[in-house]
């Protein structure tokens, strides 16, 4: 199964999950590696808007390309996540850490952005993260009619 990921371009061969570990994300607290990818590039595209948005012109992109095995991967149902998950970081990082405790290999998790579009988790403390594969990695600007 092909995902992607779109980062600033000195990060664009680190899979580590370091930053997610800094900083913690929608699925991780801080202290917890995950690298996050998404099944689509536009769905990539909107993930970097929501955080970045004043700096996407600013800085130099790549849109990296990687292999994940299609075994293993869990999925979290969007039904299954309490009613107003989108709003509460909390939970939704105490979801992915139950996967991490459990050492999960892949989670697909529903976009907060499109609910209808999937995230993809990355262990990288998993057993199996030698599996995972960047394709490619190339340089992405983001379309300068998204910033007006």
């Amino acid at each position: 199964m092909i995902i992607y990921r779109i980062v600033d371009t000195q990060y664009k061969d680190d899979i580590s999950g370091y930053g997610a570990k800094l900083y913690g994300g929608r699925w991780n607290p801080i202290g917890r590696a995950v690298v996050y990818c998404a099944e689509h590039i536009s769905l990539c595209m909107l993930e970097n808007m929501v955080y970045m948005m004043n700096d996407l012109s600013k800085r130099e992109f790549s849109l990296v390309k990687i292999s994940i095995p299609n075994e293993n991967i869990q999925s979290i149902d969007y039904q299954s996540l309490k009613k107003k998950w989108i709003k509460d970081v909390d939970y939704t990082q105490w979801v992915g850490a139950q996967f991490l405790n459990q050492n999960g290999f892949v989670l697909k998790v529903p976009s907060a952005i499109v609910e209808e579009e999937f995230n993809y988790l990355i262990n990288p403390e998993h057993i199996n993260f030698g599996e995972i594969k960047i394709i490619s990695a190339k340089p992405f600007i983001f379309d300068e009619r998204l910033f007006y």
